[in-house]
């Protein structure tokens, strides 16, 4: 996986084959390196930048590795800090771990161990420090508030979020690739009791079930070579919290019949271990499928449906909250205008009025990022027109793709390929565009008058 720049390691140890070895690999994956090869020149460095993570070796002369930890664990408190040692025996880990370490690796170690262990410190920082900012957030009634719209739609996801809020019933998010399915969830977690404890994202599509199931429910010392203390998974890191499993279908069997399990029984068993350890957890998933479908196709074991159905939520398509488009371009376009001198001065009655047509596939996510695209190519303090659309959402394109049963490819901007039920929607939209104007409509439509009147008096369409 490739790793944004800006994400920062810092590396220490005294060995410099190893130095080099990591330098080369975590610069290779996208971070911004920078090494020390001695305990006190890491903490040097550690009191002139900032970092996401400092990897650092536990023997070396002078400063030792939990000095380095110690020190960064004073100076950058949300730093995650991995001990590495050839010395891997019990009572060095606990100390490191005492004092404050993400996780320890025992040398010699593969690259994509240590790759991993880095992921895995980075993710939870980011989850820790994106958990402190919604829990201001929630504190001061923003969250609740943040859901735009005003639709009866919507108003009914708003009401039963606000009812199963505060509750322990386990919920089911159903709704269509960007909807908002997290941006719910998140809202359900941090208006509610749990709101202290983390919300702990769990994404279950494109993982292997192998590694899902390690991530989720962890391991026991010795499952593997160098684990000389648990590895605790996302489950454990979300007791007193919230765990959201995003497209829960797509999770694997055995994974799902263990969590079906945890909702049951409350315990999980980590991987290689013996004993099951109880947890107190609230649990949210969500599907682009509704329920009834999944379990209808063997996605997921109907104990689980049954488990899940009593808190269903159904978020609706954009298409189906039209009225709200205005509002939500206003939002986006306010959120996006804060961070400019000149901004944007809003979007004409023609452009709302062919985005109110368009049938936004890929829902809230899709007309956020329209927004954000006009943003960067439209001139400052100027008005969003309608001329300033993408083509496809002008002439319906996807819609008409969507919609159609010719082949993708017969589609065309031009209305004479256009399927006859879609002819009176696609005039009308021109219509709307044009002001009424018969000649402006049928150059948008790429036909003459003529045929565009012959159109209307088939649809009957006054104008």
């Amino acid at each position: 996986m490739r790793v944004p720049s800006h994400r920062r390691i810092l590396i220490v140890d005294d060995e410099l084959q190893i130095l080099t070895f990591l330098d080369d690999l975590f610069r290779s994956a996208g971070w911004e390196v920078q090494t020390a090869d001695s305990g006190s020149s890491g903490i040097d460095r550690l009191e002139q930048s900032r970092f996401d993570i400092v990897l650092t070796d536990l023997k070396m002369p002078g400063s030792n590795g939990i000095e380095v930890l110690r020190t960064a664990k004073k100076l950058q408190s949300d730093a995650e800090v991995i001990m590495m040692t050839g010395y891997g025996t019990v009572d060095t880990a606990i100390e490191a771990m005492r004092a404050g370490a993400f996780h320890y690796i025992a040398k010699p170690f593969k690259a994509d161990e240590v790759l991993h262990l880095v992921d895995k410190a980075y993710i939870q920082r980011q989850l820790m420090r994106e958990n402190l900012y919604l829990k201001a957030e929630s504190r001061s009634g923003h969250l609740v508030h943040s859901v735009v719209g005003t639709s009866a739609p919507i108003q009914e996801v708003i009401a039963a979020v606000q009812r199963l809020s505060d509750t322990e019933t386990p919920v089911f998010l159903a709704g269509e690739r960007g909807t908002g399915r997290s941006f719910f969830a998140r809202i359900l977690h941090f208006h509610s009791s749990r709101s202290s404890g983390l919300f702990v994202p769990v994404h279950c599509a494109g993982v292997s079930e192998e590694i899902l199931e390690g991530d989720l429910f962890g391991y026991a010392p010795g499952t593997y070579e160098g684990a000389v203390l648990p590895r605790p998974g996302k489950l454990a890191m979300a007791n007193h919290g919230t765990v959201f499993f995003s497209e829960i279908g797509e999770a694997g069997p055995r994974v799902l019949e263990r969590i079906a399990t945890f909702l049951s029984e409350r315990t999980i068993t980590p991987i290689g271990a013996t004993e099951e350890v109880e947890l107190d957890i609230r649990v949210i998933a969500s599907s682009s499928t509704d329920l009834e479908t999944l379990a209808a196709k063997g996605k997921i074991p109907a104990d689980l449906r049954d488990l899940l159905s009593p808190g269903t939520i159904s978020i609706p398509a954009l298409r189906e909250r039209t009225e709200d488009i205005p509002l939500l371009l206003h939002h986006f376009l306010f959120e996006d205008n804060r961070t400019r001198k000149k901004p944007l001065r809003g979007f004409s009655q023609t452009a709302i009025g062919a985005l109110t047509a368009y049938s936004w596939p890929e829902n809230v996510r899709e007309l956020l990022e329209l927004v954000k695209s006009i943003s960067e190519r439209k001139k400052q303090g100027t008005v969003v027109d309608a001329a300033d659309l993408p083509t496809d959402i002008l002439y319906g394109r996807k819609a008409r793709q969507a919609t159609s049963k010719k082949p993708a490819d017969t589609a065309d901007l031009g209305i004479r390929d256009a399927v006859q039920d879609l002819e009176k929607p696609m005039v009308l939209q021109a219509l709307a565009l044009a002001g009424g104007d018969r000649e402006r409509a049928a150059e948008f439509l790429h036909i003459e008058v003529s045929a565009l009147e012959d159109l209307m008096r088939r649809n009957n369409i006054e104008s």
